[in-house]
């Protein structure tokens, strides 16, 4: 393969060629961000977004990351990693990111997908400096965002009034603008500290239940390759992700479509740098190393949003929004202890790992019960064990995880990947959650907003039929033994996916995708009577990107959606989008229209926007009308990045947008952001 010289001369002109810009987030990742909003789940794609974008602000270096970190990329799938490690073993290091597509199990078209997330330095030997070079000698950022909505919502206008008991909720208690302020340093791979400080519109700034300033902060330090035995080591604020997340997986991950996403991939312990108010833990956490032994330990004891009473607590509340009185007063009131660890042995291709957690809250557990969330958990404290493994045998890879909770609720969940010819790549993974399992921090691939009450089984595809042509798909059974929130009975469903992703050239690609689901869901009959309907779903989608000038490329994407069960609502949405890299200016925007009309909720259409690095935006397409926005960005120097962005969508058909205080009256509604990141 080495032999290749005309390949690698045009990579290597191609590189020189390129000039410095911001990495996008690749359309892969867009997609799996997309589907989770579609499926109502906005905490799932903010997680997914910080994941990946973890890996933009980070690249993963082929060359010298070693096998566990590799298998921590989520989207590699053990073949792709063994394939890697395989050429490195034999030809030597890579010269360049396209050279991954000379590697089995790869294509020119998967390349340049994920070459975002990837860079290519020389083979290093690990140099031990001391404290001071490790203190002196890293890299900081700084980085401010400020955001508005230009026309006034309701809860703004009220503010002049008299606020009543009855009247409580609809005045914000500070200004319209949103903040945003983050300071990392890091030095190269070894060590990583950072402080994050939000505030929401509407919530008060340096007055009232905020007198020091910001609603929200955290800080993180993280340090690794401590000594010889001791790996990791996290202070303050981060994330714990363990087997196959049925005990422990605090970010992101219920379930990816594609055959990568089949088994997921462990990172342990990683810091907390989002903007997330509740799901992450704050304390300490230590992972060590003895041999093919490796042992994780953490603590957790922070407080959450919560409605509490003097006998204890009723509901969580997880948007973190803090702008009104009672929004204020539900601020962490609730004190959470957790506590646990993971075991894990691995020796060549075999692991095996088991994960423990302790969980308590610090008053009763009061929450209403209703016959659907009958067997949730009732008690102030649970605790989960669970044992997993994963096993790499020539073109198989076998994984899973069972586990069980203090109830005696259980959970299971068993896939492998085969790697049947050449370019072509299967999936299976069975899932069997019992619908009394109980656990706060699990991420168990599947359906279900929870890790309980549902057996499946999704089987999927990926053949790289050609350097320039990616085939893929899945197909999903699934069943719900109990009621669920909105389905008043045991139910069923199933749902499937077909892709074809085609570089027709060089500078053109194309996509076709198709999507079909059906899942149950009530349906109001005579008087007090709820039947159960058979809920169908159907989305079509076509997509072509394309490079007209050099630094200038175009994007359409027409999308349409078809929903009901006999009384059928459609959508449709169609947009046209402009990438622009001005070379040598330091300069590049981004500008999209989008016409979008829906008959109903359930034909919304979700469309991933381009935004400034460590934002993201992917509004739903609703109702009829149309959507603009222009992302600008600027840097007059090396340290330097400034962004502005407007947005406004325009409804033709409604009088006003929102509900509560957040309503605009008029059908127009307005966004404009700043931010301003400086490195050096």
């Amino acid at each position: 393969m080495k032999t290749h010289l005309s390949t690698l001369l045009l990579i290597g002109i191609n590189s020189i060629c390129m000039y410095a810009q911001e990495p996008a987030m690749p359309e892969t990742v867009q997609q799996m961000i997309e589907q989770a909003a579609q499926e109502g789940d906005e905490e799932e794609a903010a997680l997914l977004f910080e994941n990946y974008e973890e890996y933009l602000e980070h690249p993963l270096d082929l060359n010298n990351a070693d096998t566990a970190t590799l298998r921590q990329f989520p989207l590699f799938t053990d073949f792709q990693v063994q394939s890697l490690l395989d050429y490195r073993r034999i030809y030597g290091a890579l010269y360049s990111i396209h050279e991954l597509s000379l590697i089995h199990g790869f294509n020119e078209q998967l390349t340049q997908q994920l070459s975002p997330f990837f860079i290519i330095q020389p083979v290093s030997t690990y140099k031990k400096d001391n404290l001071w070079q490790q203190l002196t000698g890293g890299k900081h950022l700084v980085m401010m965002r400020t955001a508005r909505t230009i026309e006034a919502r309701k809860g703004y206008i009220n503010n002049g009034e008299e606020a009543t008991e009855e009247t409580d909720n609809k005045h914000y208690l500070g200004f319209p603008w949103s903040l945003y302020l983050r300071y990392r340093y890091t030095y190269h791979k070894k060590l990583q500290w950072g402080i994050t400080a939000t505030n929401g519109a509407g919530e008060p700034f340096f007055k009232g239940a905020n007198p020091y300033g910001f609603d929200f902060y955290s800080a993180h330090f993280l340090l690794n390759n401590v000594s010889k035995h001791i790996r990791r080591i996290v202070v303050g604020d981060y994330h714990a992700q363990f087997g196959q997340g049925l005990v422990l997986w605090s970010s992101g991950g219920r379930k990816v479509t594609n055959v990568q996403g089949a088994k997921k991939q462990e990172r342990g312990f990683t810091a907390h740098t989002g903007s997330d108010e509740n799901r992450f833990f704050r304390g300490a956490a230590l992972t060590s190393n003895f041999h093919d032994l490796t042992v994780s330990a953490f603590f957790s004891n922070k407080y959450i949003d919560a409605t509490t009473d003097d006998s204890g607590f009723s509901t969580l509340q997880t948007s973190g929004l803090h702008n009104t009185n009672s929004t204020m007063a539900n601020k962490h009131t609730l004190q959470e202890t957790v506590a646990g660890g993971n075991v894990s042995w691995a020796w060549e291709k075999l692991k095996i790992g088991a994960t423990g957690l302790w969980h308590c809250y610090g008053a009763e557990n009061h929450r209403e019960i209703k016959l659907y969330n009958y067997f949730e958990l009732k008690e102030n404290n649970n605790a989960n064990f669970g044992i997993d493994f994963s096993f790499l045998w020539k073109r198989c890879s076998i994984f899973g995880e069972t586990a069980i909770s203090h109830n005696g609720g259980k959970a299971a969940v068993a896939g492998i990947l085969l790697d049947l010819a050449y370019e072509f790549q299967l999936s299976a993974v069975y899932r069997n959650y019992a619908k009394n399992y109980q656990a706060v921090y699990a991420k168990g691939f599947g359906n279900n907003s929870k890790t309980a009450n549902e057996e499946g089984c999704s089987i999927g595809l990926q053949w790289l039929a050609h350097s320039l042509l990616t085939i893929s798909g899945y197909a999903d059974i699934f069943s719900f033994p109990w009621l669920r929130y909105g389905v008043d009975a045991p139910s069923t469903g199933w749902s499937y996916q077909l892709q074809a992703s085609w570089q027709v050239t060089p500078a053109t690609a194309m996509l076709f995708q198709v999507n079909q689901s059906s899942k149950a869901a009530n349906h109001d009959g005579f008087g007090a009577t709820k039947t159960i309907i058979d809920k169908k779903q159907t989305s079509l989608r076509y997509g072509i990107r394309y490079e007209l000038l050099p630094g200038l490329k175009m994007e359409e994407r027409i999308e349409f959606c078809l929903s009901g069960n006999g009384n059928n609502t459609t959508g449709l949405s169609l947009y046209h989008n402009i990438t622009h890299k001005i070379a040598g200016s330091g300069i590049d925007w981004s500008a999209r229209l989008a016409l979008f009309d829906t008959e109903s909720w359930d034909t919304r259409i979700y469309a991933y926007e381009n935004d400034a690095t460590g934002a993201f935006s992917v509004p739903a397409y609703y109702s009829k009308g149309l959507r603009w926005y222009l992302n600008f960005h600027w840097r007059p120097w090396k340290p330097l990045d400034i962004w502005l962005r407007a947005a406004q969508t325009r409804y033709v058909d409604k009088e006003s947008i929102s509900n509560g205080a957040a309503v605009i009256e008029g059908g127009v509604q307005t966004d404009i952001k700043l931010q301003v990141r400086v490195q050096f």
